[in-house]
Parts: structure tokens; sequence; C-alpha cells
């Protein structure tokens, strides 16, 4: 009778683990969200010709991104987090730094379909000399076809000037 018994049990196991429905679904793949390394960073100078340390009113850089995704249905919502690290140079008048970034949308082809500009404004309190600040941001890609999310992007950078672009340039280069 004990036998009969765990074999009742054994197959009454399996059909109740067979009609269970929580199996497991792999999540769909978000679009990419990336920093653009060549816009990753900023360096504002006083006015006038001095490039050197002296002359640096403030700096930033993107110093954290996190990201997730879900699908509406007919747009994938795109919600990440940036981190921008400032920090006071030796010639920066007052006690805020003022720059913009930007978040632009790219479909599978490359081609930037929109772009949004934020302004960021910066306060150092007392003698501070570095601050994080933290932006949430959410964009909405429209799309037909779930399964070409991945190849959409969203492209994260700093909204250099042309003498700023150069000078980061010619800095990575050394």
């Amino acid at each position: 009778m004990t036998l009969s018994f765990r074999a009742l049990a054994a197959v009454l196991l399996l059909a109740v683990s067979g009609c269970s429905s929580s199996r497991a679904v792999a999540p769909e793949a978000c679009p990419r969200v990336v920093v653009l390394n060549d816009l990753s960073e900023l360096m504002r100078f006083r006015p006038g010709s001095g490039r050197d340390l002296t002359d640096v009113e403030h700096q930033a850089r993107f110093s954290g991104l996190s990201f997730g995704c879900r699908y509406e249905k007919d747009a994938a919502r795109v919600e990440f987090e940036v981190a921008i690290e400032v920090q006071r140079g030796p010639s920066m008048p007052g006690n805020r730094a003022g720059f913009q970034y930007f978040a632009a949308v790219t479909n599978p082809a490359g081609q930037i379909v929109s772009k949004e500009i934020f302004d960021a404004d910066v306060e150092f309190k007392g003698n501070q000399t570095r601050v994080i600040m933290a932006d949430e941001l959410v964009q909405r890609i429209p799309m037909l076809d779930r399964a070409t999310g991945p190849n959409w992007s969203v492209l994260l950078g700093l909204q250099l000037t042309d003498e700023q672009r150069d000078y980061i340039k010619r800095r990575q280069t050394r």
C-alpha cells in the first residue's frame, strides 16, 4: 500500500506541475542607451585665450548611467537615469555652473529621428568643489515592430561648442 501511495503522489505531483502557468518568459530586449565617448566630457574656460588649468571655470563628465524599457502598444518607453559629475575650476565666477546635454534617438539605419536638449544648472554650496547631478529621463520611441527594438538607440552626450569639442579631441590624442 505504501508503494501505490507513493506512485499516486508522484503522478499527482507531475500532473500539477505540468499545469503550472508560471513559465519563465524572456524579457524583450531594450533599445541601446549609450553615452557618446567624444561628447562625454566638457571643459569650460573663462573668456580669453588662456587654456591651462588656471583658466578652467568648470568641468563636467558623465559618471553613471542606468536604464530600462517597457513596450507599449506602438512604442518602446525607455527610462534612464544619468549622473554627471561637475567640478569647479579655479576661474569659476560665483557658485553656479550651467551646461547642456542631449538625448538623441536613432533608428535602425543610424539616422537621428529626434533630439532633445536639456539645461543643467549646478550650484556649489560653501567650499564644495565637486557635485554629482542626477537626472531621470524618458524617451518614447514609436515603432510598429517590437522585434526591431534592440536596433534603435538613445545616444547621450554633452552639448559642446566646436571649440570645446576640438579641445577634448586634442587632449584625448595626447
